[in-house]
This record gives C-alpha cells, sequence and structure tokens, in this order.
C-alpha cells in the first residue's frame, strides 16, 4: 500500500499502488475522508468495511478506496487490505485552518477522485470536497456546508442510531448513486489492518487497563472516588496488574490517583510494581500492542474504549454525559454501564452544570460486576 503524505515542499507520490486488481480492470476512485477524533476513526472503520463488502461493480468495475486520515491514525490501517492508499492529512500545518481546507482540496484534487464521502462534520471538509472536483461529494447536511456537497442528508437525532451506522449509511448513498442497491445489513467497526501488532507481553499475572481520561471534557469522566476503589480492588482482592492508559490531559488525574492507592508504580510493563502509568507515553501502534497483551479494559467514552472494542478486547465503557444508544463500544465483547437516575443525562457537555455529578452514582462494584459479565462471554474464532 502506498502511504501518502504532502507537506510544503513535497509533491503527491505519483503512482498508486492497487491490491488485487488487474490493469485492465476499470476503476473508480473513491475517497473516504476519515473523521478527526479517534473514536470516530474507529466507527468510520464500519464505513471502510461496507465498501470492501461492495468493491466489484457491476460492469467488472472494482472501487479504488482511498483514505484520507491525519497522521496520528494513519497505523490502524498501513497493514489494511481493504483500503488501497492512504493520504494523510497534515492538520497542524499545511493543511490546518479554513485556508488549509483550499490546500487539501487541491492535493486531494490530484488523485482524481470521481467520488468523496465525508466523515468530519464541518464546513471546512465540504469545501475541500468541493474543491477536489468530485462528481459524487457525499456527506451530512451540517455546519451550513449542504450547498458543497451533491449528495446530502439530514442529520439524525443522536442516539437515533450508532453513530458508526451514520457513517455506513454515506456508503449507501453512495452505491444508491450509482444506481445499485444493496442489503441493510448493518456493517460494525473492525480494524482488520491491526493483525500485525503483537501483543507486547506476556504477562504473569492477568494485565488490567484502566483509561480514566476523555479528551472531550472532564463531564465523561468517572469520579476519582470510584476509580480509586476500582483500582484498590483489580490488585488487591483480583491480584492483576494495573496499566493506566491515557493523554497527557490526564496526567494529573492519573498521578494524584496513584499517589492515593499506596502501590508501587513505574512505566515498565515488564517491572514487578503493581501499577504502570502510561498516561501520555505511547504512541498509538504501542497502544495496540498493550491493549492486545490485557484481560480486561475499563474506561470512559473515549477513543481508547472505541479502539479496545474493535480489537475484541473485553471492554467495559462507563458513560455519563454521552449517550450510549449512540457511542456504546462495538466488539463481541462489550458491556456499557451508565449513570441513571438523571434526568439531565444526556447532556453531551463537556463539564457538568448540576449540583450532583451523574458519575458519582457509578460504584466501583457495578463496573466489577460489568468486567465479570464481559469476561464470562466467549472469545470469538478469528
Amino acid at each position: 500500500m502506498l502511504v501518502a503524505t504532502l507537506s510544503n515542499r513535497d509533491h503527491l507520490r505519483p503512482k498508486l499502488h492497487m491490491t488485487d486488481q488487474s490493469e485492465s480492470s476499470l476503476q473508480f476512485n473513491v475517497l473516504l475522508v476519515a473523521p478527526n477524533w479517534l473514536g470516530d476513526v474507529v466507527m468510520f472503520s464500519a464505513l471502510v468495511e461496507f465498501l470492501h463488502q461492495q468493491r466489484n461493480l457491476p460492469g467488472g468495475t472494482l472501487l479504488n478506496v482511498g483514505l484520507v486520515v491525519r497522521s496520528s491514525w494513519a497505523p490502524l490501517f498501513e497493514e489494511d487490505n481493504r483500503v488501497d492508499f492512504i493520504f494523510t492529512v497534515d492538520r497542524n500545518g499545511r493543511h490546518g485552518g479554513f485556508a488549509g481546507g483550499f490546500r487539501l482540496g487541491r492535493d486531494l484534487r490530484k488523485l482524481k477522485p470521481a467520488a468523496i464521502i465525508l466523515g468530519p462534520p464541518s464546513f471546512r471538509m465540504g469545501l475541500a470536497s468541493f474543491v477536489t472536483g468530485a462528481n459524487l461529494r457525499i456527506g451530512y447536511n451540517s455546519d451550513a456546508r449542504g450547498f458543497l456537497l451533491t449528495h446530502k442528508r439530514k442529520v439524525p437525532p443522536r442516539g437515533a442510531y450508532h453513530h458508526s451506522q451514520e457513517l455506513v449509511q454515506l456508503g449507501r448513498d453512495f452505491m444508491d448513486a450509482l444506481g445499485w442497491n444493496v442489503e441493510e445489513a448493518p456493517v460494525w467497526p473492525q480494524l482488520s489492518g491491526c493483525h500485525f501488532m503483537t501483543p507486547v507481553i506476556k504477562p504473569d499475572v492477568p494485565l488490567w487497563i484502566l483509561a480514566p481520561g476523555a479528551t472531550f471534557g472532564s463531564a465523561k469522566s468517572w469520579s476519582f472516588k470510584n476509580s480509586l476503589e476500582f483500582v484498590r480492588s483489580v490488585v488487591s482482592l483480583r491480584k492483576a496488574k494495573l496499566v493506566v492508559l491515557g493523554d497527557l490531559a490526564a496526567s494529573d488525574f492519573t498521578a494524584k490517583l496513584i499517589e492515593e492507592t499506596g502501590y508501587s508504580a513505574s512505566d515498565d510493563l515488564n517491572g514487578n510494581s503493581e501499577i504502570v502509568d502510561l498516561t501520555g507515553k505511547t504512541d498509538l501502534k504501542q497502544v495496540v500492542s498493550i491493549l492486545k497483551s490485557c484481560q480486561v479494559f475499563v474506561g470512559n467514552d473515549s477513543g481508547l474504549m472505541h479502539l479496545a472494542g474493535a480489537l475484541k478486547v473485553p471492554t467495559v465503557g462507563v458513560f455519563g454525559s454521552s449517550n450510549p444508544q449512540w457511542t456504546h463500544p462495538c466488539g463481541p465483547r462489550t458491556r456499557v454501564v451508565v449513570a441513571e437516575g438523571f434526568a439531565c443525562q444526556p447532556c453531551y457537555l463537556k463539564e457538568c452544570n448540576q449540583k450532583e455529578f451523574c458519575l458519582d452514582s457509578v460504584s466501583a462494584q457495578q463496573v466489577m460486576l460489568a468486567v465479570d459479565e464481559v469476561l464470562a462471554t466467549v472469545e470469538p474464532k478469528g
């Protein structure tokens, strides 16, 4: 597969590697523009899988699928045979800001797409799609960008469908535009390109993961008190080693949490410490390998939660401000624990504005019961 990158000085590599296609085949170039956040990118993989299933079009035409994605998330798809090439977006440089939308559109225009399907809901990406010159420009009619799209879909109420299915629907709209009806069966997120990322260790004791952070805001984050009780239960009662994952934004919470436990901690997975603190210390490939090494993952509604579920790791998601009907983890071994009895939930706010925070009501015991349930499920084959 070609991974195409473009900086301020570089030009797009002129030859794209096509997988499993004869040179005489007719090809229909479609670009899939992935969302900006990790969890959304994982859910976007359902659309990748959907189009892969529709790869052979009538008349011997083959879909040539290109993925447009931030460089941070590209490793999830670098070995994915469902994708013919990857174009990495320089969101912090050449493709950043409003003017960067024009430049991105011009860069993508060189790929001569016949169609472009937009995962991000922004006006900026609608503008970029228009500049590509693609005959089919498909996305949700959000952020006042409808006039830039050839096929626009009304944004449904949050939770009417799982977000991954909202994204798959854009693929169905694409197939409808081509005049080809497809089955309505749901297609769920799949990260088949991560098979090459092997477990980082084979621990002597069970390895559990806690991801206490959520980039969106603290209203998604399980409370400190209950997180602390959970950590103590994992180490003292379950005799497991606990790995804490997250970005730098969660480091203060994590440091305080570890200090309060009184347990030994280090950043060495192979060491003897009871807690391994890897907050802000891992890249995406390392995270995937660590997840593949663990027995169970517990975390807030976050990108790491979605990643764990899609990798078939036993996963428990803790939900407060967000709606599990819209963004529950997808995978064969997943559970959710939801704060109940709060009229304000789901509020979708970054910070709680109520006297009582809903996630204070989710106890460590509730989460541990969900862990036991998900561990009791049968591990899928393959």
